[in-house]
């Protein structure tokens, strides 16, 4: 009877959490009406989702069984969605491994710690298993150092044997700072890129400033860091916090400039926050075992593959694709 109260108390708890937020969002769409009825309202759209996933995600046994009657989780109508190949792309997102930051020790542009290599070589490892191969055509890198050193360790060719490039130089330990670390070899054939659209949330953490490009260009050879703005890090303000919807809103256009790129099996080495943020403003309309797949939050080098598909015609051309008919024989 206890375990029954329980459950109860927390159904109505998270009923009167959905009830504040859509009375909440039914006064702004009112005031929206009566003050921007001309524009688009995509801002407050993208804001009450971004809540929701929060209120389903911290209450999710109470969200599964309010939307299925005190039953079983429905089961959802198949909804398929077709579209040609060229106009999608497979995206591994992997979560940086365990930095000093996640441990208590707090300096600029975490590195991770000797925990955190060990994630990134199980994952690389974890990788090179898999068949088929997940075949990576391209790592996109956050320019944070312990992003940095998870994409060498996640993705890179192991130790450096002298002959060409590393992907990574030989670091030496630094107390509470750094951890030691061999000398990486860059894969054959695989572009690293570091980009700053896919960095963490910035706000008053120190360890979210970077430091000057030329750093992590001496110490990483063997990434391209053409899309850097050079010298310090000119985004980062300590006192400044990237709201959500701003993070949201990067993520978008960071989505966006992967669907113009000519990969079409994407590695994503990111952060935590920007994940998450990210990603909550996808998949509301999926049964609750896809959106919790997608908007719960990722643990340190927890890789998730995602698919994601551009229905306005974003892609690139089908290399696949056979024209048939009296033009193929000639």
């Amino acid at each position: 009877m206890a375990l029954v109260r329980q459950s109860d108390d927390q159904v109505e708890r998270f009923k009167t959490y959905v009830r504040s937020l859509n009375e909440q969002f039914a006064r702004w769409i009112v005031q929206q009406w009566e003050t921007k009825s001309d524009k688009f309202w995509s801002h407050g759209m993208v804001d009450y989702l971004r809540h929701a996933v929060i209120i389903k995600r911290d209450h999710p046994d109470a969200a599964a069984m309010l939307e299925s009657n005190g039953k079983q989780e429905r089961k959802h109508e198949a909804q398929l969605t077709i579209l040609p190949v060229q106009h999608s792309k497979v995206v591994h997102f992997v979560r940086h491994g365990e930095g000093f930051h996640n441990i208590g020790i707090v300096n600029e542009d975490a590195h991770l710690t000797e925990a955190g290599w060990r994630q990134a070589e199980a994952l690389n490892k974890h990788i090179q298993q898999l068949k088929p191969s997940i075949d990576v055509q391209v790592v996109i890198v956050s320019p944070l150092m312990r992003a940095l050193e998870t994409a060498a360790g996640a993705f890179g060719a192991g130790a450096f044997k002298g002959e060409g490039r590393p992907l990574m130089l030989s670091q030496t330990e630094d107390l509470d700072e750094r951890a030691p670390h061999a000398a990486v070899a860059c894969p054959e054939g695989i572009p690293f890129i570091a980009f700053e659209g896919c960095r963490e949330r910035l706000g008053a953490a120190i360890c979210d400033r970077r430091r000057d490009i030329a750093c992590a260009e001496q110490q990483f050879p063997g990434v391209d860091f053409s899309h850097i703005e050079r010298g310090e890090d000119m985004v980062y303000e300590q006192h400044k916090v990237e709201s959500e919807h701003a993070v949201m809103e990067r993520g978008a256009r960071f989505l966006q400039w992967i669907m113009a790129r000519p990969e079409s099996r994407i590695a994503v080495v990111t952060h935590c926050g920007f994940i998450f943020l990210t990603l909550s403003a996808f998949g509301h309309e999926c049964a609750l075992s896809v959106q919790e797949e997608m908007h719960r939050g990722f643990d340190n080098c927890e890789m998730r593959t995602m698919v994601i598909t551009d229905a306005a015609g974003g892609g690139r051309f089908n290399n696949t694709w056979f024209p048939g008919g009296r033009e193929c024989l000639r």
